[in-house]
């Protein structure tokens, strides 16, 4: 998703919010029983996984206990910063469960390049669960600039920290939709409403979705704030398409290496980051490309593809310091 709302979206298009009926067909799976290559397959024939209970109960209850004593339901600052201030909130980023799954549809090179948290606050109690208009989460109005949603693989992940009802604003989404290459981004997607099925998942679940699946959020009609943390991943190979903000410098630095590996060097693609820091920080581009050209001509010659490609690396290297 964007750092904005389809209610936020509507009213930037001088729009009024757009409410439809929520899915009537609950989907149900046994994501429990789902294997590495079982997710792979579901995610490649639907769009969107559920991980169960990536975090526990007592996990969860922590989580509402951090966002009570900072405040930041009602704080007025950027859902990034809120991620970031929380400290309850980062071992999303890394959870074993969850990059057991991402590895499934990634392989084992991906990063994570963006973290939200997001307070959903509830309308009038009596007010009929309604969702938001069917939409996928690029090219919907990001700021000039924003380069984040731009990678050519990624997903979006959404950990609910309480149980879904058809009141607390639960996903919509259509299976299939990511292979509909002939939807448009913030175009009309109304079309699809009767292939959406919901998402009834439990405090503690992440779904993960592609991010060109078709899908919408729900009105919080509850009596109660929905919190929900988001994280979006992309493969390693797949650099965004200009320059984008990297995690906080204390963030990383304060995270353990499982975490710091990938919220690092954001703005790199697979073979930059295999090459090492020093490479990146001490030599100029010409020297990298010298390098780069002598190690691909001596690693053809001498029939050696490990020579070839670390002159493949620092000619990566080298790209990304002349951009």
């Amino acid at each position: 998703m964007t750092d904005r709302q389809p209610k936020q979206v509507s009213e930037e298009l001088g729009m009024e919010p757009l409410v439809m009926e929520i899915p009537k067909k609950v989907f149900q799976h046994a994501w429990d029983d789902m294997d590495e290559a079982q997710q792979r397959l579901f995610f490649s024939k639907n769009g969107f996984l559920v991980v169960p209970e990536i975090f526990s109960a007592a996990e969860v209850a922590a989580m509402h206990k951090e966002i009570e004593s900072l405040g930041l339901e009602d704080k007025n600052i950027d859902m990034s910063e809120a991620f970031c201030r929380a400290s309850t909130f980062a071992p999303m980023i890394d959870n074993p469960k969850l990059t057991s799954a991402l590895k499934s549809i990634f392989g084992p090179e991906f990063v994570c390049f963006k973290g939200a948290y997001v307070p959903k606050k509830s309308k009038a109690k009596g007010v009929p669960p309604q969702r938001t208009a069917l939409h996928v989460d690029y090219g919907i109005l990001e700021p000039e600039g924003d380069y984040r949603n731009s990678s050519a693989l990624w997903v979006n992940v959404i950990c609910y920290l309480s149980d879904m009802t058809l009141e607390h604003a639960p996903l919509s989404i259509v299976p299939g939709s990511h292979t509909r290459y002939d939807l448009q981004p913030a175009s009309d997607m109304e079309m699809l409403k009767e292939e959406a099925v919901t998402l009834l998942t439990k405090a503690g679940d992440a779904v993960i979705f592609l991010h060109n699946t078709v899908h919408a959020g729900g009105v919080n009609v509850s009596g109660y704030t929905q919190h929900m943390v988001f994280c979006s991943y992309r493969a390693s190979w797949a650099r965004h398409i200009g320059h984008v903000r990297e995690w906080p410098k204390a963030f990383v630095d304060s995270a353990p290496p499982s975490r710091r590996r990938l919220i690092s060097d954001l703005n790199f693609g697979a073979l930059e980051r295999g090459a090492p820091v020093f490479v990146h920080r001490y030599f100029p581009p010409f020297l990298l490309k010298k390098v780069s050209e002598l190690l691909s001509t001596v690693g053809g010659l001498l029939g050696s593809p490990k020579i070839k490609k670390l002159g493949d690396r620092l000619w990566a290297a080298h790209s990304a310091r002349k951009s």
